[in-house]
């Protein structure tokens, strides 16, 4: 079995990064644990994981071919943030 391994940057606010080597076959999941460690994240469960193209991911148990990110990709791993009310206006 031939697996190819990508380089993949994941990005968390205040410009923090992340680099990682993964193999094609892993799944999202691996992705998101290893940035939640390094990062010691404890609102996982309030973050969205967004492609360079600003697609959510909202699968993590694809695998990173299944999901087609590229090597050298940056993934953005942010606080999900409430869209304001439309009714009400705004400021």
């Amino acid at each position: 079995m031939n697996t190819k391994k990508k380089t993949i940057n994941v990005l968390i606010e205040n410009d923090q990064l992340f680099t990682s080597i993964y193999n094609d076959n892993q799944k999202i999941q691996v992705i998101v644990n290893k940035t939640i460690a390094h990062f010691k994240i404890t609102d996982a469960d309030n973050r969205l994981l967004r492609r360079d193209d600003g697609s959510v991911i909202l699968d993590y148990s694809k695998t990173i071919e299944e999901v087609g990110i590229f090597d050298g990709e940056t993934l953005r791993f942010i606080v999900k943030v409430d869209k304001p009310n439309r009714d009400k206006g705004f400021a």
